[in-house]
């Protein structure tokens, strides 16, 4: 099967034009509101399929669509994808509501196409490294994990707000939740929320925190904020076991692992470990640590193999309704909020 790609939104969908390419996959269409955009991208990546209605886009010669558009559309276009049997790969966030995300699942569930959401941050090198020291068993059973998300990118350099402003905080939560859920293996079933003063984008909080209880029984602290004042920004995880810890630094550009291993003889200190969130050996440059080549190949070998793709719409709902049940009770004073499974 020979497979047709197609672009939507190419703010963001332009980094994957490189990553499809490499994999010896045609893109065949693109698809932007903004014609002068559109016809740049069009030009700079030798693609003359070119759509500003997402409609006449579907309906073109494409088998999977890329769906990079505003935040606020990644639900809509991807079931409107879905239901025309086209394989979807959808930036984050998956949804934007509990509704949402109950459309979303059924729209998967009533077709025979694939879908995945593109979360870079799960394939970053020292994610995977984690992954598979906890799946070893090196720091026991997971008691206790804290999560990070830190940008002062709420506000651009004119002033205006960004992307970033249109949504709480914590609904932007897959970045960091996603990876420590896959490292765990678990999923969070109920949230208590908090949120801080709208001090910079005077319509969002700075910062909003999440308390998530786990099926497994621990227990998860989420920290996602865009307005607070820090540099470098922040990708922070800790996981406690019964066994062990592992921890990033706080410093963005300090790329070593803490670590702590019960099962060393005379161990009194934290120990580190050099691990890279870019998987430097492959040579495959690209934004996140050349992450989006990573999730290419298994977005397409799930739909040229026939098989599950590694973040398909359960994952997908796992990562992205915690924040939003979060936010949820942060506004209704830390209520405890149920979070539901479909």
């Amino acid at each position: 099967m020979k497979l047709k790609i197609g672009i939507a939104g190419l703010m963001r969908g332009k980094v994957y034009v490189d990553c499809f390419r490499k994999a010896g996959i045609e893109i065949n269409a693109f698809c932007d509101a903004n014609e002068q955009v559109l016809r740049q991208a069009g030009k700079e990546y030798n693609v003359s399929n070119l759509y500003s209605d997402y409609n006449e886009f579907l309906n073109s010669d494409i088998d999977a669509v890329v769906v990079a558009t505003p935040l606020s559309l990644h639900t809509e276009h991807s079931i409107a994808a879905l239901k025309a049997d086209k394989h979807v790969l959808s930036e984050v966030p998956p949804v934007n509501s509990i509704e949402e995300a109950k459309e979303l699942k059924r729209a998967v569930k009533e077709t025979k196409a694939k879908y995945m959401l593109a979360q870079n941050t799960c394939y970053w090198a020292h994610i995977q490294a984690w992954r598979r020291m906890i799946k070893d068993g090196k720091i026991g059973k997971i008691i206790y994990a804290e999560t990070e998300f830190i940008m002062e990118s709420v506000i651009d350099p004119r002033q205006k707000p960004t992307w970033r402003a249109t949504m709480p905080p914590i609904c932007y939560c897959t970045h960091s939740l996603g990876p420590l859920l896959s490292m765990i293996d678990d999923r969070c079933v109920s949230a208590q929320g908090f949120k801080t003063e709208a001090t910079v984008c005077k319509t969002k909080p700075d910062a909003e925190l999440g308390i998530f209880r786990t099926e497994k029984g621990a227990i998860i602290k989420l920290l996602v904020g865009f307005g607070l004042k820090r540099k470098p920004r922040v990708y922070y995880w800790s996981i406690y076991g019964t066994k062990g810890c592992l921890e990033t630094h706080r410093d963005f550009n300090n790329e070593t692992t803490l670590a702590y291993f019960d099962d060393i003889p005379h161990l009194k200190n934290m120990i580190n470990i050099p691990l890279s969130p870019d998987h430097v050996k492959m040579n495959i440059p690209g934004m996140h640590g050349g992450t989006e080549h990573l999730l290419v190949k298994d977005f397409v070998e799930s739909i040229l193999e026939d098989k599950p793709a590694p973040i398909g719409i359960n994952e997908a709902l796992s990562y992205g309704l915690p924040g939003i049940c979060a936010h949820q009770s942060a506004m209704n004073n830390g209520e405890e909020v149920e979070i539901p499974v479909f």
